[in-house]
């Protein structure tokens, strides 16, 4: 039986699943970032997803960016490359971006998130974030992206990035362990995998620009799909000050009624 997320040690994240998707044609998601992490032997490998939400700032998991502020994990930005083996794009190294979990984080609450600031802005689109307490109603299809594995039972992994279409559920608290503000989206047939750590949960306004409403931050025993909710404005209260020391008070969504 699936445990549910609450009973699994922290660790780096495993690498990236999308079942039931399909590939991403280059430069449909601009704002899709790779996260790649040093192995041993020095050799790139992806790490996690993660979502430009401003020129210079990217939105993940927080306990992606929790091992690299804690100095387990190396990473690279790579920007605006749809396929992990074909040239091109933009590689952003960490000596050019400084990395921000969230100092509260706890797989239990909707703290589940990091953001990387750009020393630059980025040649890419980005996306927007959603207008404070916006709520997905169940049955509202929305999209997850990332690298990995299309069947959770084969370990082979496409090099393209793949999307696919998630039905919102409401999302069940089971009996109160998990904060309320979380999202679900999936099926057992479409959904994020285990892993696929800090990839966006997206949909488009209805002037059809990108909204980023949430990142991956796993499952639960009654969750296929379980995302940080990226319109709670208690998320982004503890990332003010480090955001307004880059100048970039502005990302911050506005506050809603």
């Amino acid at each position: 039986m699936r445990r549910s997320i609450s009973r699994r040690p922290r660790r780096p994240p495993r690498r990236s699943a999308i079942v039931g998707g399909k590939p991403v044609a280059d430069g449909e998601r601009p704002f899709v970032v790779q996260i790649e992490r040093q192995g041993d032997g020095g050799a790139w490998s992806h790490y996690c997803g993660a979502a430009l939400v401003d020129s210079r700032v990217v939105a993940t998991a927080a306990h992606c960016a929790t091992f690299v502020e804690q100095g387990r994990v190396k990473i690279r930005l790579v920007l605006g490359r749809a396929d992990a083996n074909a040239p091109g794009g933009t590689v952003v190294t960490d000596d050019r971006f400084s990395v921000y979990s969230h100092p509260e984080f706890s797989t239990l609450t909707n703290t589940d998130l990091g953001l990387i600031v750009l020393d630059d802005a980025a040649d890419q689109a980005s996306a927007a974030l959603p207008r404070p307490r916006t709520t997905l109603r169940p049955g509202r299809l929305v999209r997850a992206a990332g690298w990995g594995r299309t069947d959770l039972a084969n370990p082979e992994k496409p090099s393209r990035l793949r999307e696919a279409r998630l039905p919102v559920s409401e999302f069940d608290t089971e009996g109160g362990i998990w904060d309320e503000q979380f999202i679900c989206a999936g099926t057992a047939e479409s959904r994020v995998g285990p892993g696929d750590s800090g990839g966006p949960l997206l949909d488009r306004d209805s002037s059809g620009k990108p909204v980023v409403y949430g990142v991956v931050t796993g499952e639960t025993n009654t969750c296929e799909g379980h995302f940080t909710n990226l319109a709670d404005p208690a998320i982004w209260k503890l990332f003010r000050g480090p955001l307004a020391s880059h100048g970039l008070s502005h990302v911050i969504p506005a506050r809603g009624a």
